[in-house]
């Protein structure tokens, strides 16, 4: 018998494929169907219906627009926004990123936790005057090439940034894209030196993005905040004033937090 104190002792597989579905709802634009989901997982046809099933009868799923397809269902929102309820981080960064958005009304601004090779952004607030596609509330992406994704990775533990550059495949976005892990990790100590991070048009060619980290009462970095836009608002309101910006609230919502250093 598995000892007690093993963390898979203690893990149902049901469970564990219960929640594989559900990313892989969490993760599509498209509504999906079980053969798409049992290709996906490599999970038999029968096991996935039965694990959809019983995740729509729990409201965790529900029909999609096209016959046999599903998407994420009520309870799913239900749970989210409990989350966002409780995150004491979420209701301290509104304020902060709505007064980002009166000051600079053409930009967006995010803030984002770190969760495996991807942030999750948990707060995004764009500027009335932004005619470009930004962020949502939720999505993933990879931490690489974000400015958000690079602060989080830049105050991990030395034996996390290891295991993260041996494990993660620095694919080409743009021809900005840091794609060299040594390069990526003399990135990251520049980051810790100066306090921020840049991104360079390293996820998509005219965006770019400055980000700093958001501290807990210990701190702790917890999250990251950032403000972006087109390449052309950083001439327009100065790259260093953006930076000084980002910077000020990164420190406004960790005092706000608990951080006092």
């Amino acid at each position: 018998m598995p000892k007690q104190d093993d963390d898979a002792y203690y893990l149902l597989s049901t469970v564990v494929r219960a929640v594989s579905v559900l990313d892989e709802f969490v993760n599509s634009d498209q509504d999906l169907g079980v053969t798409e989901v049992a290709r996906r997982l490599g999970l038999h046809k029968s096991v996935v219906h039965r694990l959809i099933a019983t995740l729509a009868e729990l409201r965790l799923l529900a029909p999609g627009m096209a016959p046999g397809t599903y998407r994420l269902g009520v309870k799913a929102l239900e749970l989210g926004l409990s989350y966002l309820r409780h995150s004491p981080l979420d209701r301290v960064a509104q304020h902060h990123l709505n007064r980002l958005a009166g000051d600079l009304p053409d930009m967006a601004f995010h803030v984002a936790i770190l969760d495996g090779k991807q942030i999750i952004y948990q707060r995004s607030v764009s500027g009335p005057e932004v005619d470009w596609v930004s962020a949502t509330l939720g999505r993933r992406t990879q931490a690489y090439c974000t400015a958000l994704g690079k602060v989080l990775l830049a105050y991990q533990s030395p034996s996390t940034v290891d295991a993260y550059l041996t494990s993660v495949d620095l694919k080409p976005l743009t021809h900005n894209t840091i794609t060299g892990s040594e390069d990526l990790r003399a990135e990251l100590n520049r980051i810790r030196m100066h306090g921020y991070s840049h991104d360079n048009e390293e996820m998509m060619i005219g965006h770019t993005c400055v980000g700093a980290p958001i501290r807990d009462h210990t701190g702790f970095v917890i999250a990251a905040v950032s403000i972006a836009g087109l390449t052309d608002h950083f001439t327009k309101y100065g790259f260093d004033s953006l930076v000084e910006k980002v910077g000020e609230t990164a420190k406004a919502i960790s005092y706000d937090l608990g951080y006092s250093g």
